[in-house]
């Protein structure tokens, strides 16, 4: 699939089937994640596969609706291994957790699964549940699955922005 088709296709599937994502093609998106680009590639993230009845419970422990989905990925960050602007000290860890997201949002329809970012839940109760360590903080939650026959785009998903809303031209005020 081209990666236009995969950008006008993709939406956030809240219903999915029993049906669970297979270990190689999880594999796969995992492996397409490894490859994101980071400040200073520094990598300051660690992602969790759940996918075990006791996980998935985990999860909703941590007040996490997972629409049903049975492969749930956990994306933490490492703040304290983010690259830091030297001008105003804030880390870019967001940005790098948010290339992660959507390249794990965008490799699942590329192997032919649907997907949920997820981020209403509690990072304290997925750090205790899990057991991560200090220097971790749970992030987003990408379910994976295949979409239930009921499941379609909510409306929401059509209410796109035109391009001129989105962008501005900066002029140059430079005199000649």
């Amino acid at each position: 699939m081209d990666f236009k088709k995969i950008c006008k296709e993709r939406y956030s599937t809240r219903d999915f089937s029993d049906r669970k994502a297979d270990e190689k093609t999880v594999g796969q998106i995992l492996e397409l994640i490894r490859l994101v680009p980071t400040a200073l590639n520094r990598q300051p993230y660690k992602i969790l596969v759940a996918e075990s009845d006791e996980a998935i419970k985990k999860l909703k422990k941590a007040k996490a609706v997972l629409y049903n989905a049975k492969t749930v990925l956990i994306i933490c960050s490492d703040r304290a291994n983010a690259w830091a602007n030297r001008y105003s000290g804030e880390t870019d860890v967001l940005i790098d957790v948010g290339i992660v997201v959507a390249t794990a949002l965008y490799a699942a329809k590329e192997f032919g699964l649907n997907s949920c970012c997820i981020c209403n839940f509690d990072p304290e109760l997925v750090k205790k549940e899990f057991d991560l360590p200090q220097n971790l903080t749970a992030d987003a939650l990408i379910a994976l699955g295949y979409k239930s026959e009921c499941d379609k785009p909510s409306e929401r998903h059509f209410a796109r922005k035109n391009i001129e809303q989105l962008t501005a031209t900066q002029e140059s005020n430079s005199e000649s």
